[in-house]
């Protein structure tokens, strides 16, 4: 029959379609979407072959929905960290300060499992290749929050135009994602560096793009 309900595979019911989000998760994380198979996930989910297809229609379904749910608890945490600031602020009735703002947009890339790389190269490949759901993400997490971390931006220096701002935190963005899709064993600081430098050190990349960052915007 045409409209007849795919029956659940055997071996995904209950929490299944759960598994398969955390585990498609981490792998995608681990070693990248392109290099995850659907029976690497399903294999490590301890799911039917058939369940991707069941739950969520094909492997790319799959990956804009854990960019959907990325986004969101990156959201929650930056709206946290920048209300905990603007608290403070008015609180010793001082100036927002750009070093905080920074530090709120930076640390869902670097806090521990919250896969701050992952979340980068999907926004990338959204960049390259949008669709209706990585539409979504922006316009229902990424873009409201865009908003209200420039509104931010603007109290920290009066004296600089919102448009202005809102071209720093565009260019500022994109020189976090190209920062955070980098961190690999051969990444292009250790190469330029002659193994100086290494991008991999989550904590010293931090450090430095920090620093640029804020000298950037400062202006």
């Amino acid at each position: 029959m045409k409209n007849r309900k795919e029956p659940v595979p055997a071996q995904a019911g209950g929490d299944a379609r759960e598994r398969i989000l955390v585990t498609a998760e981490l792998l995608f994380a681990k070693q990248g979407v392109d290099k995850t198979s659907t029976r690497d996930i399903t294999a490590e989910a301890g799911v039917n072959v058939a369940s991707i297809n069941y739950y969520f229609r094909s492997k790319e379904a799959l990956a804009e929905e854990i960019f959907m749910r990325l986004a969101q608890r990156v959201t929650v945490l930056r709206l946290a960290d920048l209300s905990r600031y603007m608290d403070a602020a008015r609180e010793s009735k001082s100036s927002l300060r750009l070093e905080d703002l920074i530090d709120c947009f930076l640390r869902p890339y670097f806090a521990p499992g919250l896969h701050g790389a992952l979340l980068a190269r999907f926004i990338i490949q959204h960049r390259l290749h949008p669709s209706e759901m990585t539409r979504r993400v922006f316009v229902q997490y990424l873009d409201p929050f865009a908003m209200e971390f420039i509104d931010a931006l603007c109290l920290t220096d009066k004296r600089v135009s919102r448009v202005e701002w809102l071209w720093r935190y565009n260019l500022m963005t994109g020189t976090v994602m190209l920062a955070m899709t980098d961190i690999g064993p051969a990444n292009r600081m250790t190469a330029l560096s002659n193994g100086q430098a290494d991008a991999s050190q989550t904590g010293e990349l931090k450090r430095h793009l920090a620093g640029y960052l804020c000298r950037a915007l400062a202006g």
